[in-house]
């Protein structure tokens, strides 16, 4: 019987040994760990803000956040993507508060400073009631120290000395470039996220996102509905309570998959559309090609962002015990209208806000968050897989579809930033 960590003792709170890995309970809840993550995860790492498709074009901007640090991604005259505080320097409003949208500057609503779309300050109203010398070349939106983009993916960090992005992304990065093959040579299109909200933690969200374990007991109502619709889905393990095909990855970086082994495609589709859009790919990537880039995969980069086969998802965290979740369906530019109907479809009935999966997840979490309650409870494990998995030499490691590979690299990586100036 172990003890439980220390409040503050952050280093403590992931135990991993030979035969065990576990993470104490205090992990997922109070307000000192929720704070020490903003600082130490959120604030000094890489954090997703958008998708290039969101910023196309000069003027276009939107409203999002880095941990719970209002920011706005938005695009220059000049063609320069920027990213800034959604506060004024003048008296600290909120000075953008509109989701998204097109502007040629961002007018602060309470006294009407107004800023270029990169963060510049071109504007005070009666400005000759401020003395002659009031130094205004730091009153201009605060910039994050870096912004940057890899597969339309745009990133950006508070952390001036943060670590080049595709160092950060490391074997994520094969990942994403799989996933934007499945274009066919073209490129996404973000559609208006699904939003959801839970009472949990956001780490539980995180946890699911790659966890194979889980789907024949949480969703076994809705694979029983799905049964009675034959072809609405193709290579869904529907009829046994583990699945056996597939591949579960974690990495040094803390990111890590879940790989179905085959794919996972809606049906519907007039098969003369799909047989189209296969052969494009196989032009482009051969047949082997074309079949890892069909196989299922959704992967998590840490430390809250998913990106799956048809919507790009990012968890939200309010509190230690509030997230909100927006998932973004993700459309094909210039690929058959029926190709992206079904994606749009998969989106909404499936992973969405009123999808049939995603109401079952979200009930789990409200009751672990709730279970955490008992302080008697003072571990949960994660230790399916362990001493199980290949181990490769670059620190990728790869178990079975329902081995809990991935959050033990969350984990690893969580601990390791929550440790540093314990």
């Amino acid at each position: 019987m172990y003890s439980s960590p220390a409040p503050g003792l952050f280093s403590e709170m992931v135990d991993e040994r030979p035969h065990e890995f576990r993470v104490s309970t205090g992990a997922y809840r109070g307000a000192e760990v929720f704070e020490k993550e903003l600082e130490r995860v959120f604030y000094r790492t890489w954090i997703y803000l958008g998708h290039e498709s969101e910023v196309e074009k000069p003027g276009d901007f939107k409203s999002t956040q880095v941990g719970t640090r209002p920011v706005i991604l938005a695009k220059s005259r000049e063609g320069k993507v920027h990213a800034f505080l959604n506060a004024c320097p003048h008296r600290g409003a909120t000075v953008c508060r509109e989701e998204k949208g097109n502007t040629r500057a961002f007018v602060c609503p309470y006294h009407g400073w107004s800023f270029r779309t990169s963060g510049e300050l071109i504007g005070i109203p009666d400005e000759a009631r401020y003395p002659e010398c009031f130094d205004k070349s730091d009153k201009h939106l605060k910039a994050l120290p870096h912004v940057a983009s890899y597969g339309g993916l745009i990133f950006g960090s508070f952390n001036p000395d943060v670590e080049p992005l595709e160092d950060f992304l490391g074997g994520a990065k094969r990942h994403i470039d799989i996933w934007l093959r499945r274009t066919a040579g073209a490129r996404y299109k973000v559609a208006t996220a699904h939003k959801y909200g839970f009472d949990g933690n956001w780490k539980f969200q995180a946890e699911n996102v790659y966890d194979g374990y889980h789907p024949g007991f949480v969703h076994r109502s809705a694979f029983n509905t799905v049964r009675k619709f034959e072809g609405s889905f193709e290579n869904r393990a529907l009829d046994v309570a583990v699945r056996q095909q597939g591949y579960t990855r974690g990495y040094p970086e803390g990111h890590g998959t879940l790989e179905a082994g085959a794919p996972l495609e809606s049906g519907g589709i007039d098969p003369a559309v799909r047989q189209a859009y296969t052969d494009q790919l196989k032009a482009l990537y051969g047949d082997e090609g074309t079949d890892e880039v069909l196989t299922n995969r959704q992967f998590l980069i840490f430390p809250n962002l998913t990106i799956f086969d048809f919507n790009i998802r990012v968890i939200q965290p309010i509190a230690h015990d509030r997230t909100e979740v927006y998932s973004y369906p993700l459309l094909i530019e210039g690929a058959h209208d029926e190709l992206n109907s079904n994606r749009m479809l998969d989106a909404q009935t499936r992973v969405g806000t009123a999808g049939i999966l995603s109401a079952d997840d979200i009930d789990v979490f409200a009751g672990g968050q709730n279970a955490l309650k008992a302080e008697g409870m003072g571990w949960i494990t994660l230790s399916r897989g362990l001493g199980k998995e290949d181990v490769n030499p670059d620190g990728e490691r790869v178990g079975v579809y329902s081995d809990e590979t991935p959050q033990r690299a969350f984990w690893r990586k969580w601990q390791g930033l929550m440790a540093e100036n314990n």
